[in-house]
């Protein structure tokens, strides 16, 4: 299986290229574009991949972008009003990015993905979404030697959680407790 992960639109794009199991290759789109934690859509680390692996867009079997946006979503609105009539400001400041770009991020990246890569893979059969520690997760323990290990993923926060604990076995990744947002050790 040929499977290209995406991280975009935070901080510090890349992308990977993980064929039957193994990193076959990956960059940092800052690497190209020599603008330090460059956030933008990674169009030049997927090229530097797919050249890398020796394969085309329609050779890949899924990509893969790092969160779920209207988890986010959810959890923003949700935390705005619990405080609200507080922070309106930035919490308007901020609706101008997620109900422009970032909560129809599907069609946003099915786009780029066409004009940027090729028109004429299905992207939409082919692009899936992975909860944000659980990609932290994967990234740790798939390259690692163990077939059998606990995985801490802690930062600011993902979609809602900011700490988990999980079970990685083999090629299974098992989520057994979260810590969710606004308890975060990583926003300290």
């Amino acid at each position: 299986m040929r499977v290209l992960g995406i991280s975009a639109y935070y901080h510090d794009a890349a992308a990977a290229l993980i064929v039957d199991g193994a990193v076959t290759a990956a960059a940092q789109e800052e690497r190209f574009t020599r603008v330090k934690h460059d956030k933008r859509f990674p169009i030049n680390a997927l090229r530097f991949c797919l050249r890398r692996a020796g394969l085309t867009p329609a050779d890949l079997d899924a990509v893969v972008f790092y969160d779920k946006p209207a988890l986010k979503f959810q959890r923003l609105v949700q935390t705005h009003l619990a405080f609200a009539p507080r922070g309106l400001g930035t919490f308007l400041d901020a609706q101008t990015s997620w109900l422009g770009d970032k909560l129809f991020q599907r069609r946003a990246l099915k786009r780029l993905l066409q004009q940027e890569l090729s028109a004429e893979v299905d992207w939409s059969q082919k692009l899936f979404f992975s909860e944000h520690h659980l990609s932290h997760a994967a990234s740790a323990f798939y390259p690692s030697p163990f077939e059998t290990a606990a995985i801490l993923t802690m930062d600011g926060v993902g979609e809602w959680t900011t700490t988990s604990l999980a079970l990685g076995r083999g090629n299974d990744i098992r989520i057994i407790r979260e810590i969710h947002s606004p308890h975060s050790l990583g926003l300290l």
